[in-house]
């Protein structure tokens, strides 16, 4: 017969597996979230769903995490979050993409009158997150509309920055997440949590499976090692992405994995090449050489980043907000919206 001390020590561990665990679940489906958690325990310690209920039960050592998407969502926020903080929840999100127009499109200003009016007054009870912006580069969106709306939002009890990205290649990722970093901390903000990520090419599904696996792992292994990373959720956890037919997928067993070995051999790596380097002259041009064609390459993909950003917004418009907003943002959208969201839910009652 096991005793009570081993299955206690075996929750224990459990739980404290789950706390330190900075993945997270974006979702709409809690019962995927149940199947993706309990693949292996632990691998998970907090879930969102773009909403400010839950709207199912998480697993054990899972927190949800409410958030407040937009203009639309204030009337029924009140309620909504004082059950969600009774219920165990910790932090608080603010508006999804409010620098994006077919998402929250919110001012930065207005954004923080309205953050000030509706979350700042719950920041004795729990952490709270900025709004989430985009890895866009253009004016007014991104990490240009955070700054805006920190400037005008510095009482906010902001603890932790909030970014989605979306683009080509862990490196891009890890570019933006640097300079994410730095913008939060000019505002002494020490933790940046990265709620949507995902290649382009998966907004609509997983197109490779081996890319994609690679891309999540790196992503994962640098920011699990990246101390100012509080917490992260990939784009998302539904069918077609980190399950299939309700079961959890090969994407998704790399997702929940707890195994970070490589990043140390890839740090030693870095290390030597190093050294070497600094032994010669030749070397080190090469080495010049080489960082210069990789930054020209980098800003030739930031370029391409943004213009697909924009049309995957159009396919995620589709699935987040309401259907008078999907009219007019696909009249002016460079893509036109997947089928593949048709199954989705649309925007319920207490709002995206």
């Amino acid at each position: 017969m096991v005793s009570f001390s081993k299955l206690f020590t075996a929750a224990l561990v459990a739980t404290l597996a789950a706390a330190s665990s900075k993945r997270g679940a974006a979702y709409n489906d809690a019962s995927l979230v149940r199947t993706l958690a309990n693949s292996k325990s632990g691998s998970m310690s907090w879930s969102y769903n773009w909403d400010m209920k839950k709207n199912g039960n998480m697993p054990s050592g899972v927190e949800f995490v409410p958030m407040l998407w937009g203009t639309d969502s204030v009337d029924d926020w009140k309620s909504a979050v004082e059950t969600a903080l009774k219920d165990g929840s910790k932090h608080i999100l603010g508006f999804n993409e409010p620098d994006n127009a077919s998402q929250a499109n919110i001012g930065a200003s207005k954004a923080a009158t309205l953050y000030k009016e509706y979350i700042t007054p719950y920041g004795d009870r729990a952490k709270l997150v900025s709004p989430a912006v985009t890895s866009s580069t253009q004016s007014g969106e991104g990490l240009s509309w955070f700054k805006t709306f920190m400037s005008d939002c510095k009482s906010c009890n902001i603890s932790a920055m909030a970014v989605h990205w979306y683009g080509g290649s862990f490196a891009q990722l890890e570019s933006f997440m640097k300079e994410a970093i730095d913008a939060a901390a000019k505002y002494d903000i020490d933790e940046v949590w990265l709620t949507e990520f995902a290649l382009d090419a998966d907004t609509n599904g997983i197109s490779n499976e081996a890319t994609a696996k690679t891309f999540l792992e790196k992503s994962m292994q640098w920011m699990d090692s990246e101390a100012k990373v509080g917490r992260y959720a990939y784009f998302y956890t539904a069918n077609k992405y980190l399950l299939t037919s309700g079961s959890v997928n090969a994407l998704g067993k790399v997702y929940v994995s707890t195994s970070s070995s490589s990043s140390g051999s890839e740090t030693t790596s870095t290390k030597t090449s190093t050294k070497t380097s600094t032994k010669t002259t030749s070397t080190k041009t090469t080495s010049t050489k080489t960082t210069s064609k990789s930054t020209k390459t980098t800003e030739s993909s930031k370029t391409t980043t943004t213009k697909s950003a924009d049309a995957t917004k159009t396919v995620k418009t589709t699935k987040f907000v309401t259907s008078t907003k999907t009219v007019k943002h696909t009249k002016t959208a460079s893509a036109t919206p997947q089928a593949a969201w048709n199954s989705q839910p649309t925007k319920p009652a207490s709002g995206w």
